[in-house]
């Protein structure tokens, strides 16, 4: 690869680039200008790093990776190739493909001049195993892979374990039309390359693994490219069914969080939630298991529930942050979850699946942490935002996009992870269908304030609910906290959503009463916040209860029990309860127990009867423990990695000063690895030096076919064998 005045070598070609493109250069690629680089030696270094061209190829579309790939094999990576050429060898329109090479080039994957383009080193190798977007095959072959022969098979397998490119001379148009390897080729499942050399397809390495072949588009649809319209009424629509579903979400998060408070879940030793926990507080809910895992992974990542040791035990409780998130507005609460779930590591979809070991993952379980989800969630979720406000985008619309937008991510990613991130941002009121309302938008864009979108969408709250005959209280919008924690104990929820329906019952009387309420203040509490009068037959209920509730009543004496009922209180002191709590009379109408008065009344209720607690003045007490809580941590944001126009500017001047000074150093500085990949993309022959078993050093001239698992399957231009190298061996390779 000598370097000619037409075609320079790369650093040249860097060295001639004005202050302009150098800032581009590194504005697109911030990784190189960090720290400053003295020189454009070293800049030119650090841009051939394959960690950073990975960086950079990841960034690209499936338009441009194909323009890249037709580069390649066009022998780009090893000679210079014209801009026309490559035009010509990708499927799209001339302008387009041209905007994609500009943009290579911007990127310095490609570097030299129209006529003569290289592909920059460690561009392809950059790449996952196979990758290939460009088509070499017919659309449809004419022998199905289960109507194969067992030679047709086998050479087929070959291949595919071997990286899909082989030499063979029965690959000549004039070879034997009865061998296997033309059959193969007139059948479409091979393809020729020249006279000696086949590939495998796309989509027969796709049928021989079991997939289907998916063909995804390499430009951009109508949504990517902005040119749908608005629908402001379908965005609307949109907001209001994801606000509806975030405050659902916030309504069980804020149940979880109270549950918790008192008592917290046990973990296991390994830190995660076992399965009777989780079934636990899926009934204690009322939700599915499914929806615990996700609320727990939500509540860990927006730091409002967190593990930690309380009471001497690896407990998962909420944290200070959540008494601040439950006193919060209902925008914020729905605004603070969404933060948390894009920045959210915990994949709950795993929870039941098996591990590297075939055991089941367990709630929260290290298995579950993956921090590449980070990025993952955004990626998948931006490409609803592309198109105009309003517009819905299906199911495989979505999976067009986000392969043409992040073709590399989108063919690692598995279905079902796409499939679980989107089903959680419409559980989460993100989308709505497959429209993206205005909270992600705001989310997405850096320069919309999310907390004043999710303000404007989120409804505002009602004072006044619609008790109704038939025992049920109708709350008509989202309630403030004080409304919803009184109506929580009066009633049992039977229909969520921003309107709500409860059913007063006994049972909940009770549990009202309970917590310290007497019937007055129920009442009273019920004629504040209602719309006309309180229906008799609840203020009756009401009574008829609180006539039962509280006849047994106890003090802290250590503690004492009262009734002014003897045959009552004699009928507690018989009950096994009263033998656990050390329960005697001291008078016909007050008994004595050796426990603490929150243990007595546990201990009462369990047995069938009404306790109540009371002060010193008779007044009833709420003698529900205070609920745990751990310490908040910070949640880190993820922010892209820019840099800031100053540093761009600093880095400009720091590589031109130090310029002047530099000695040129040659230009092929890529591995012996790079290289032999590149020659077997290439179908080129090189000179291989290596060392033998024996120690002695030979030089042999080969084509490589295959460089994988530090070995190189080439074949001997003199023999005309496949012979296997191992990759220390090798001392030099010198391009034919």
């Amino acid at each position: 690869m000598s370097a000619t005045p037409e075609s320079p070598d790369f650093r040249t070609w860097l060295s001639e680039r004005d202050d302009l493109e150098l800032a581009n250069l590194l504005r697109s690629r911030p990784d190189v200008a960090l720290p400053l680089p003295p020189g454009i030696t070293p800049l030119a270094a650090r841009l051939q790093l394959r960690a950073s061209v990975g960086r950079a190829v990841r960034t690209l579309t499936a338009l441009q990776l194909a323009t890249l790939e037709a580069a390649a094999n066009l022998g780009g990576e090893l000679e210079a190739v014209s801009r026309e050429d490559i035009i010509a060898a990708v499927p799209a329109d001339a302008p387009v493909v041209g905007e994609a090479i500009d943009h290579l080039v911007g990127l310095a994957l490609l570097y030299g001049t129209d006529s003569a383009l290289r592909v920059a080193g460690e561009a392809m190798a950059s790449l996952p195993t196979d990758w290939q977007l460009l088509d070499d095959a017919p659309a449809t072959p004419s022998l199905p892979i289960e109507g194969l022969t067992e030679k047709q098979r086998a050479i087929l397998d070959t291949l595919l374990h071997s990286g899909g490119v082989g030499r063979t001379k029965h690959a000549a148009p004039d070879a034997d039309p009865t061998h296997p390897i033309p059959e193969l080729i007139n059948a479409g499942l091979l393809v020729r390359v020249d006279a000696g050399t086949v590939r495998l397809p796309r989509r027969v390495r796709a049928a021989l693994r079991g997939r289907d072949f998916v063909r995804r588009p390499l430009t951009p649809s109508p949504r990517v490219r902005g040119e749908m319209l608005a629908d402001d009424r379908a965005r609307t629509r949109a907001d209001q069914v994801g606000a509806a579903a975030g405050l659902e979400v916030a309504r069980h998060l804020r149940h979880l969080i109270e549950h918790l408070g008192p008592e917290p879940a046990p973990l296991l030793k390994e830190g995660g939630v076992g399965v009777r926990a989780v079934t636990t507080l899926a009934r204690a809910l009322g939700i599915t298991e499914v929806e615990v895992h996700r609320l727990v992974s939500l509540g860990l990542a927006a730091g409002l529930l967190a593990r930690g040791d309380v009471a001497d035990e690896d407990v998962l409780a909420p944290t200070v942050a959540a008494d601040e998130w439950l006193e919060a507005d209902l925008a914020t609460r729905w605004l603070t979850m969404a933060v948390g779930w894009l920045e959210s590591p915990w994949a709950p979809w795993l929870v039941g699946t098996p591990d590297e070991r075939k055991a089941p993952i367990r709630l929260l379980a290290d298995a579950m942490h993956r921090p590449p989800l980070v990025e993952q969630r955004r990626m998948v979720i931006s490409q609803y935002a592309l198109p105009p406000a309003g517009t819905d985008v299906a199911d495989e619309e979505l999976r067009d996009d986000f392969f043409f937008s992040h073709p590399i991510a989108a063919t690692l990613l598995p279905d079902e992870t796409v499939t679980a991130i989107i089903g959680e941002a419409r559980w989460i009121g993100l989308l709505a269908g497959g429209t993206a309302t205005s909270l992600l938008r705001a989310l997405l864009d850096a320069t919309v304030d999310p907390l004043a979108v999710a303000a404007e969408v989120t409804p505002g709250t009602v004072e006044r609910l619609i008790p109704q005959g038939d025992m049920t209280i109708l709350a008509p919008g989202p309630l403030p906290r004080a409304l919803q924690t009184e109506l929580d104990l009066l009633g049992e929820i039977e229909s969520a959503g921003l309107a709500s329906v409860y059913r007063v019952t006994d049972s909940s009387v009770r549990r009202a009463l309970d917590t310290g309420r007497t019937a007055e203040q129920l009442k009273n509490w019920l004629a504040d916040h209602t719309l006309g009068d309180v229906p008799q037959s609840i203020l009756y209920l009401i009574d008829d209860v609180a006539r039962r509730h509280g006849t047994l009543r106890g003090g802290p004496a250590m503690s004492y029990l009262r009734c002014n009922d003897p045959s009552l209180l004699a009928e507690a002191v018989r009950t096994p309860a009263a033998e656990n709590v050390a329960l005697r009379l001291i008078a016909p109408t007050v008994a004595v127990a050796q426990a603490p008065l929150v243990r007595v009344i546990e201990e009462l209720r369990a047995a069938g009867f009404q306790p109540v607690a009371e002060d010193s003045t008779g007044a009833a007490l709420d003698i529900r423990p205070s609920p745990a809580r751990l310490p908040a941590r910070d949640i880190p944001t993820r922010r892209p990695q820019q840099l800031e126009e100053s540093r761009i500017q600093a880095a400009v001047a720091a590589i031109r000063r130090h310029d002047a000074g530099e000695t040129v150093t040659p230009e092929d500085t890529r591995t012996t690895l790079a290289i032999l990949q590149a020659a077997a993309r290439g179908g080129r022959s090189v000179t291989l030096g290596f060392v033998d078993k024996h120690g002695r050093a030979v030089h042999k001239t080969v084509t490589p076919l295959t460089v994988t698992g530090g070995q190189v399957d080439a074949l001997d231009e003199v023999s005309g064998q496949v012979q296997r190298f191992t990759l220390h061996r090798i001392t030099e390779v010198l391009l034919g």
